[in-house]
């Protein structure tokens, strides 16, 4: 198969993980040639239960009957490498989904978005910031967020009802998603997108690749209100992971809906009180001014070059110094009183905000 773009489709929709569809690139080299070898036996062994569909959807004809069927639903691919695919994505994570699946407005992946997330169950606090915040935000921000009832719909609704441009990230595919009304309403301003085809029914087990997908594509993430299991965390501990700002709203410490996001600001999230402290912080260059770089010297300007790229975890910053967790701990500490770093979530440091 010599278009790349159907190959990667075809590995996307294959029914295997995403580490194992990374695995066959590792040992092929290329999605074209993964389908040049679907008679081998090592294939067969790897993929397992999903050989069978790879097999018969290797067929050019067949594939592109399925690549017409996905246009004709207004479905439009979005593959790795190619124009189209979010940058932020790819700036993130070394091995995104190969291939999302997108419906709508796909000119909103390149503005600049946040994400708003929390409880499905949410109280009346919630849903009042959640409404009243995103109106504001939305001003700004492409607003992004899950399909899940609670915080993630009225952050939705709110933003498109107040004339605000939306992302929707599907935890399944768009077959499988009931456009609600106040999207219908919207048209022009809205995306869907996801990493599953349009059949694909959602399960437990995607819910976390799909919140990663959330706050990778966004450039920072504001958890409204959140329990101490909610899935909205995960996305909070995504976006550490990713070197995005993560912001929470503080709430009541005697309720146990707000004892995520209370739990997130002890552990370095930015406590919000306003949707103006998330604009503010959103708002500046995030790199130290080139004249203060100029001045770091010796370790202190190896930290400022390994942060360049994005948050770094504590431990990885001590190892590429080839420091002790106390040295390193001193030298972090020092650079963060004098405005260089910044501690954020689970240890992680990034370079302050400007």
């Amino acid at each position: 198969m010599t278009d790349e773009r159907k190959a990667f489709y075809w590995l996307a929709a294959s029914g295997l993980s995403l580490a194992k569809q990374y695995a066959l690139l590792d040992i092929f080299g290329s999605p074209s040639e993964i389908v040049d070898s679907i008679g081998s036996e090592k294939l067969r062994e790897f993929a397992g239960s999903c050989y069978k569909r790879m097999k018969a959807s290797s067929d050019e004809s067949l594939l592109n009957e399925e690549l017409y069927g996905l246009k004709k639903k207004g479905i439009k691919l979005l593959v790795r490498g190619y124009d189209g695919y979010p940058a932020a994505l790819t700036e993130c994570e070394d091995r995104p989904p190969l291939v999302l699946y997108a419906k709508g407005n796909e000119s909103l992946l390149s503005e600049e978005k946040l994400a708003v997330v929390g409880s499905r169950a949410c109280t009346d606090y919630g849903k009042n910031v959640a409404v009243g915040w995103t109106e504001t935000l939305c001003k700004r921000f492409v607003i992004v967020s899950g399909h899940a009832t609670g915080v993630d719909t009225y952050a939705v609704r709110s933003c498109v009802e107040a004339g605000g441009r939306a992302i929707v990230v599907l935890a399944c595919g768009h077959g499988k998603y009931d456009l609600p009304d106040f999207l219908r309403k919207a048209e022009g301003r809205y995306l869907l997108v996801g990493a599953y085809p349009p059949l694909a029914n959602a399960n437990k087990y995607v819910y976390a690749e799909r919140n990663r997908l959330m706050s990778g594509i966004s450039d920072g993430v504001l958890v409204v209100e959140a329990g101490e299991k909610s899935g909205a965390l995960i996305t909070a501990r995504c976006a550490a992971e990713q070197g995005k700002p993560v912001f929470a709203v503080p709430g009541s410490v005697f309720s146990t809906r707000s004892a995520g996001t209370n739990g997130l600001i002890r552990q370095g999230a930015t406590a919000a009180i306003s949707p103006y402290d998330v604009e503010e912080d959103m708002g500046y260059d995030p790199d130290i001014a080139e004249s203060e770089k100029k001045r770091l010297t010796g370790d202190r300007k190896k930290v400022a070059d390994m942060l360049e790229n994005g948050s770094m975890y504590f431990d990885d910053i001590a190892n590429a110094l080839n420091m002790s967790p106390s040295e390193a701990s001193e030298l972090l500490g020092e650079m963060e009183l004098d405005g260089i770093v910044e501690r954020k979530m689970y240890n992680y440091y990034s370079l302050s905000v400007r």
